[in-house]
């Protein structure tokens, strides 16, 4: 499979994932007994306790017992998550790419399986992936500066077992692969199985093949593109595709499919500067129809607002195109409002409110959320605040408890703009 798919360059340096689990352990060894020399690298997540400590005294040992160079790197990726909002596996990944890339002039060997591609399958189908997706892990993938190759992708992981039992190879279990809050591990002990026995015996293999046809498919399409830009290719199909290849090359964790269709319509607006926020790391700026594409923390949009306050009854809707679309006006119960003043403020973390029409209390960051506006532009969304409560996230909604009683009321009147 390495020489068949040219994995290994002539010259190059190959470094080896290795977790402790049986798949890694597996791809170690097989390297070993290839006489191929590599280097052990291991990330320990911190995210398992004194098990995570142990599976890295065990790679460590396994190194050594067979001659080779071990690096390992040590990060607390829970930490690393709720400092950045999102998800540990998101953490844990954009943690993995940072520590390869610490490995020049290398091809980084992971251990993924023909089990991991089925899987791969089922989660991109129900998440609505195209053919690009649909296709599975490349046996060659280069994000960026790295360079991923995966020798065993087209080997089912009871053949991995039954080898290492077969030649007395120990390894680590790890507990959370049999933890199904966690979807891929749902995919893999409920669904595949359900599937199998309901629908299709051979419902892997069939998987396989109708990846592999995805696959070589996606790879004739590619190949079509030529020297077609974005500035030159009108049909949408090609656009999304070349759209796609200029994120991988940059560096981009992903591309999905609505990043994609919004990043696109931006360049076809061709006005103004945009920044489109991919991650909490990672974005794309749109320049007048132009991308750049950009790493690193992301600075706080600053920025001001004008409140304008006026007497009256009854009542000003506010438009609900979104949140933070100005300018917007809203009314509130002029007797509830009293003497305090009403002021406006930049959104901040925890802050929350009680939407008018709605039960309970929400976190604003929920509704952003929902809203799909980017992390970096919430600090640029008002919030109109009276005695300490948040009573209008203009563009939403206001908050329930402040609303004009009827038509006949008094009320205050508030528009709010922003300054330029």
């Amino acid at each position: 499979m390495i020489e068949l798919h040219g994995l290994i360059p002539e010259g190059t340096k190959v470094v080896v994932g290795v977790s402790g689990g049986a798949d890694s352990v597996a791809l170690l060894r097989a390297f070993h007994v290839l006489g191929i020399p590599v280097t052990v690298a291991h990330l320990n997540h911190q995210l398992r306790g004194a098990e995570s400590d142990a599976d890295e005294r065990f790679v460590r040992e396994l190194a050594d017992e067979l001659g080779r160079p071990v690096v390992v790197e040590s990060i607390n990726v829970r930490k690393r998550a709720e400092g950045s909002d999102v998800s540990i596996e998101m953490a844990a990944r954009q943690a993995r790419h940072a520590f390869f890339a610490t490995f020049e002039s290398s091809v980084i060997a992971l251990a993924h399986h023909a089990d991991d591609q089925t899987e791969t399958f089922i989660l991109k189908l129900a998440r609505g992936a195209g053919t690009e997706g649909l296709g599975g892990m490349p046996y060659v993938q280069e994000i960026g500066p790295i360079r991923l190759i995966r020798p065993m992708l087209n080997i089912p992981r009871t053949e991995i077992i039954e080898w290492l039992e077969e030649n007395e190879f120990t390894w680590r279990e790890d507990a959370s692969n049999s933890d199904d809050t966690y979807l891929r591990n749902r995919v893999r002990h409920t669904i595949l199985p359900m599937l199998e026995s309901e629908l299709n015996p051979n419902i892997r293999e069939t998987i396989l093949r109708t990846m592999d046809i995805l696959r070589k498919e996606d790879d004739w399409m590619t190949g079509l593109l030529g020297g077609l830009t974005l500035d030159t290719c009108e049909p949408i199909a090609p656009r999304r595709r070349l759209l796609r290849k200029w994120l991988f090359e940059q560096g981009a964790e992903s591309a999905d499919f609505d990043p994609v269709e919004k990043i696109l319509l931006l360049v076809a607006r061709g006005e103004g500067t945009t920044i489109f926020e991919l991650n909490e790391r990672q974005r794309v700026v749109v320049e007048y129809g132009k991308l750049r594409f950009e790493e690193g923390d992301i600075p706080p949009l600053e920025t001001s607002w004008k409140l304008a306050l006026e007497s009256g009854t009854g009542w000003k809707k506010d438009h609900g195109k979104g949140a933070g679309i100005l300018p917007a006006e809203a009314s509130f119960d002029a007797g509830k409002v009293g003497d305090s003043s009403i002021t406006v403020r930049s959104f901040e973390p925890g802050d929350r409110m009680n939407p008018l029409g709605m039960e309970g209390r929400r976190k604003l960051q929920d509704i952003f959320t929902d809203q799909k506006i980017p992390r970096v532009q919430r600090t640029a969304i008002p919030v109109v605040v009276c005695r300490g409560e948040i009573i209008w996230l203009p563009g939403y909604r206001t908050a329930r408890g402040w609303e004009v009683p009827s038509s006949a009321e008094k009320a205050v009147h508030v528009r709010i703009a922003q300054i330029v």
